[in-house]
This record gives structure tokens, C-alpha cells and sequence, in this order.
């Protein structure tokens, strides 16, 4: 890809660029922001800086295409298992019986082909208590040629004792016009839906991508019909909140799109003018009479929430429901 494909975060390219030049390579760095913006592309792309044959991630050698392949040594990457809700201990530490050979074992080796050992958490904020613990006594005292980048959209869920043991670049949503060039120079997507897409999705490519699948803006637009009150019941509710809750990380992009849902509602209440809403594509069925502005706090303060209680190994079905029930338009 290279840094110059990534689109936006030019400050931060920039800034890690310089770490390079001025051999100034801080030991852990922390990529906080929103999901789907691109931190985990930046730090695979700045491993290729750091162990390029050329120097210079030139995507080329041996090194950028093993990294691009995962299977360069001295490129470690480290997340969530699928349908595990945290980062356990012995991803950290090693299991002997288990046969896992953790991140504390590995960077005390020195590395296999390159002068420094890259590794990636992702979603650092789902390290238990116990991994959070033992990763930060590596941190502490880390080996001089590891370099870690932990992941994060939830800073504030990490132990105050990593952050302050990482050197923190902050990740901002894309700007609608970058998102859109995006969607039309990279994806192909024509006009009017390239529109709706970077308008919709919150400055994130990943949400963008997401909303690209037809079977998840038809469920959107079931989504706002049901919470509207033009087709609601029990059943159409439970089906609904199963079929989101398959996709767990679709249950986030959801649950944001509920709050500028409500949003929308609110604008089109208060000013009657649809040019200041996110959800255009769907403002007919936003148009609602004698709407009541306690619904649209209380359900605002819900969906906040259970945004704060999806991020717990909870059974999402029955909280998304939950939610829904409570969120439903009575008219």
C-alpha cells in the first residue's frame, strides 16, 4: 500500500517519519481514534519503514512482502481471538501446556533477520486486567529493539500505567470530502452512493465498507422503520436485534448510527431543514409529526449505554433488544 496510499493523517505520518530520521524511536507508541480510520494500516505500513531492506517501506523486498503476508519473524501482531471478548493472559505471559509462546517470551530474543522486532496489539483496550499487568512490566523495562504500537478506540478502557508508558498519537475521523475520493477513486462506487456512504459513516472507511454490503443498508433502513413506529411488533424487534447481533462488530457501527439517527430526528424537529442531516438518503421516513423531545433524550441516553455494556462479554441479542424495545416510537 505505502504511506502515501493511506488516506488522510497526514501530521501523523509525518511525525513518525521523523522518529526514523532523527533515530529518536520511542518503545511503544499508542494510535488512539475511532475504529476504521486507518491506525492499524499506519502502523503496518511505518513496520515496513522500520524493516525494509531499502529503508524506506518500499513494499518491494523481501521484508515489506513477508510483512505484507504476516509472515516476516520479527513482525508480531496480537488481537482479540475470534469470539474470545478480551486478550488474555497467556497471549502475554506463554503457556507452556497450552503451547502458546506469549509477547513477554519473544522480546527478550533478539531478532531473527531486522534490528528491531515489531509488535502490533490491536484492540489493546481487551487486554484483561492480568495481561494489561504483565505486558506493562515489559513496558517498564523493555529490550531496546522492540518497538510496540497498541490499538485502541477506547483509550480511556486502558490502565492509566500503559498510556503512560507509550508515546500517544491521536487519530481523527476523515473528513466527508476524503471519504468520498475514497469510495470513488479507490472502491469504484458511483456518485450518489459514494455520497450517501461518506455521509453515513462517520468519518470511517471500515464503516463505510460496512454499509457497502446491501444486506446491511437494507437492514438499516428496517432499523429506523421499526424505532419510528411505522412497523413495529415483538417479532419483527427479535429478529431484527438477532440478525445485527450475528456480526459483533457491526453491532458498534449500529449503535452509531442509532445516535445520528436521533440526531436527525431531532434537526428535522427543531429547524425543518433536511440539508443539515447525516441520514439523507432516508429523510422521508424521518419526517415525523408531534414528536416528543423526552423520547428522543432518554433514547439517546440508552443507546450511550449500551454502547458502554457491549463492550463487556455480554449476550448482545438480548441488550440490543432490549434497547430497541425501549427506543420504539409510540404513537
Amino acid at each position: 500500500m505505502g504511506f502515501e496510499e493511506i488516506i488522510g493523517h497526514e501530521k501523523q505520518k509525518s511525525l513518525l517519519l521523523s522518529f526514523l530520521e532523527h533515530e529518536r524511536m520511542p518503545h511503544a507508541l499508542l494510535f488512539s481514534g475511532q475504529d476504521g480510520i486507518g491506525k492499524k494500516k499506519t502502523a503496518v505500513e511505518f513496520a515496513k519503514h522500520i524493516l525494509c531492506e531499502q529503508g524506506k517501506g518500499c513494499g518491494a523486498c523481501k521484508a515489506c512482502a513477508r510483512i505484507d503476508r504476516g509472515t516476516h519473524p520479527d513482525f508480531i501482531t496480537l488481537s482479540r481471538q475470534e469470539g474470545e471478548a478480551s486478550i488474555g493472559i497467556d497471549l502475554i505471559r506463554g503457556n507452556e501446556e497450552k503451547k502458546i509462546r506469549g509477547i513477554n517470551q519473544e522480546v527478550y530474543e533478539y531478532p531473527y533477520e531486522g534490528k528491531k522486532r515489531i509488535i502490533i496489539i490491536d484492540g489493546a483496550e481487551a487486554l484483561t486486567r492480568e495481561a494489561a499487568n504483565a505486558l506493562l512490566k515489559t513496558l517498564e523495562e523493555p529490550p531496546p529493539f522492540n518497538v510496540f504500537f497498541l490499538i485502541t478506540a477506547s483509550e480511556e478502557e486502558l490502565p492509566h500505567t500503559i498510556r503512560s508508558r507509550c508515546s500517544r498519537i491521536f487519530f481523527t475521523a476523515l473528513r466527508q470530502e476524503q471519504l468520498k475520493r475514497y469510495f470513488t477513486e479507490s472502491l469504484l462506487i458511483d456518485g450518489p452512493l459514494a455520497e450517501t456512504l461518506s455521509s453515513i459513516s462517520f468519518g470511517s472507511i471500515g464503516a463505510g465498507i460496512f454499509w457497502l454490503e446491501k444486506e446491511n443498508l437494507e437492514m438499516r433502513k428496517r432499523l429506523v422503520e421499526a424505532i419510528t413506529g411505522k412497523h413495529k411488533s415483538f417479532l419483527n424487534v427479535t429478529l431484527l436485534s438477532e440478525r445485527i447481533t450475528k456480526n459483533v462488530a457491526g453491532v458498534t457501527i449500529y449503535l452509531s448510527f442509532l445516535l445520528s439517527l436521533f440526531r436527525d430526528i431531532f434537526v428535522l424537529n427543531i429547524s425543518h431543514d433536511s440539508s443539515m442531516i447525516i441520514n439523507r438518503d432516508i429523510r422521508d421516513i424521518l419526517e415525523l409529526e408531534r414528536v416528543d423531545l423526552r423520547w428522543i433524550g432518554e433514547s439517546v441516553k440508552r443507546i450511550q449505554e449500551t454502547i458502554r455494556i457491549m463492550r463487556y462479554n455480554v449476550n448482545k441479542w438480548l441488550i440490543f433488544e432490549n434497547l430497541l424495545l425501549h427506543i420504539m416510537r409510540h404513537v
